[in-house]
């Protein structure tokens, strides 16, 4: 296998972690149901789109104001919830074979999620992926959120490459967007979870896929 022509003269990838690497898109909209069961609020569709690319604390201050809770009280509870689901988030199709070839073509690779590093290791370490990613960017230990450009330069540059030498995968319009803005390019992930977002992400990203298979067979 080689990887598609969409990867020539690219040096790293950028991949996104919820509802990209791993299908757990519907893992926090039932946490965040719960969330808003126990303490008294019914969780929309308003604020998923509002909290999509929030970092974790950011997305804690926000629900806060619909609960009499403050945002630190939320956080602890919200994460309480998500501990007791997110490891058994499954990858999505294809992932790990993609990762695996990508390895061998000498791909830099690294994660920025709008999540907390905790969660993202539990998923890492379970499904044996932690040796393929230099590191875990995430809410707790970057100053930038998804939908600042700056995220993604502070990453490719850890990666030791600017970001016209990476691709980023992603499945939210809004760090699409800002990939995008930043000077990479983007590979967007269409799944049921950004259903809002199809034909946005179909306009803004240089290849839409539904899952990893989709470049597999590219590559094949």
């Amino acid at each position: 296998m080689i990887l598609p022509s969409i990867f020539d003269g690219k040096s790293g990838i950028i991949f996104d972690m919820d509802g990209t690497l791993i299908d757990s898109t519907q893992t926090w909209i039932d946490a965040d149901i719960e969330l808003g069961y126990q303490n008294g609020f019914v969780y929309t569709e308003e604020m998923l789109i509002a909290t999509k690319t929030l970092k974790f604390m950011k997305a804690c201050e926000y629900l806060s104001q619909f609960c009499d809770l403050t945002a630190q009280e939320t956080a602890e509870r919200y994460y309480q919830i998500l501990e007791s689901k997110y490891g058994d988030c499954p990858l999505t199709s294809g992932a790990e074979e993609f990762l695996a070839e990508c390895k061998k073509s000498g791909m830099r690779m690294c994660i920025l999620t709008a999540g907390i590093k905790p969660l993202a290791d539990k998923v890492l370490l379970k499904n044996n992926l932690e040796g393929f990613f230099e590191f875990v960017a995430s809410a707790d230990n970057i100053d930038y959120d998804k939908r600042d450009p700056e995220a993604f330069n502070v990453c490719a540059k850890k990666l030791g490459l600017t970001i016209d030498e990476v691709i980023v995968i992603e499945d939210s319009f809004h760090a699409a967007e800002a990939a995008k803005k930043s000077g990479a390019i983007v590979i967007g992930m269409i799944n049921s979870g950004n259903y809002f977002e199809h034909d946005k992400l179909r306009e803004i990203c240089d290849l839409t896929i539904g899952d990893f298979n989709d470049l597999l067979a590219v590559s094949a």
